[in-house]
């Protein structure tokens, strides 16, 4: 399971950077070898243009939330109160493995994800548990019950703690022996409501639970995927690319690039709102005196590529 000694992760586009084209409807068909295995989980991408940013990133209908690596990420509905039909509603994303596993050996697995709350186009007003990945020998299509990923309270990896935090990504991480040559990977909820343990934030007519999942990893190498974060060749490494500092930072912030090409640069408050924008070529300072203290989101622009970064204001 390595290459060239190296740890692999079997799971092809695993941060939903690669695109079929960019997803100005949200259809998770636009990830590159991502299907719908049940409902219709929605993709995000900053190649979205940020005037209609309806499925862009980090400024979308969720509100606003960068990427936990690269520039995208895919929104399901976990949970929806009453529900019996789990196809209706209960969203699942799958794609098929790089190579099938091997019987007998133990992979580790690991995912981050982050609960979404109540907004005016996502009505997420509960928070659960049960996030996980379920292995199969076939894939799965959305199209009724009895050909979506099985609802059965099990799943090979998953988390019974509930997730409830709306601002920083949370790592799932766990393990399993393969007892079969699994080949195709479903992410979601495989339990069903009784089973699901859940916490009422906000009052709805329909009470539901969104999340976003990014960075799918499954290998034979616990700390690869426990630590595994998106490095695709085609993939700009942020933290090379712009520097921000300070930060935390109160009055001022610098802000400098690893090449002279023009940058947009605009900062968001956490519901979304523009609050500061400037042009900046190489390197440049932005007064930050008018924020409050609280989080806030920097993007940069230049052509097709959109880098996001994490402000705190003290």
């Amino acid at each position: 399971m390595a290459v060239n000694g190296l740890a692999q992760n079997l799971v092809p586009n695993p941060s939903f950077e690669d695109t079929v084209s960019c997803p100005t409807n949200g259809f998770l068909t636009d990830a590159q070898g991502w299907e719908r295995y049940s409902s219709s989980p929605d993709y995000y991408n900053s190649c979205v243009d940020e005037t209609f940013y309806g499925y862009s990133v980090p400024n979308n209908y969720t509100g606003i939330q960068a990427a936990a690596s690269g520039q995208a990420y895919v929104g399901a509905i976990c949970f929806v109160e009453g529900e019996t039909d789990y196809s209706l509603n209960r969203e699942i994303l799958g794609h098929s493995l790089a190579s099938p596993l091997s019987t007998g050996q133990k992979y580790f697995v690991s995912f981050k994800t982050v609960a979404i709350p109540n907004t005016l186009n996502v009505g997420s007003s509960m928070y659960v548990d049960k996030l996980g990945v379920l292995f199969s020998t076939v894939p799965y299509t959305n199209t009724n019950s009895s050909t979506i990923p099985p609802i059965q309270n099990f799943a090979h990896v998953y988390t019974d703690s509930i997730i409830s935090d709306t601002v920083n990504w949370t790592t799932v991480f766990g393990s399993f022996t393969a007892d079969s040559s699994y080949s195709y990977i479903s992410v979601g909820n495989f339990f069903e409501n009784s089973n699901t343990d859940t916490i009422h934030h906000t009052s709805s007519a329909f009470p539901s639970a969104y999340y976003l999942f990014d960075d799918i990893c499954v290998s034979t190498d616990s700390l690869f995927t426990l630590n595994y974060i998106y490095t695709g060749i085609d993939e700009k490494n942020e933290e090379s690319s712009l520097m921000v500092y300070p930060n935390p930072a109160s009055n001022y912030i610098n802000l400098e690039f690893d090449d002279y090409k023009e940058y947009i640069i605009t900062i968001y408050n956490s519901t979304g709102q523009l609050m500061l924008s400037k042009t900046i070529i190489h390197q440049g300072i932005m007064n930050t005196e008018s924020l409050s203290q609280g989080i806030y989101y920097i993007q940069s622009r230049q052509g097709n590529v959109v880098l996001n970064k994490k402000l705190i204001i003290y």
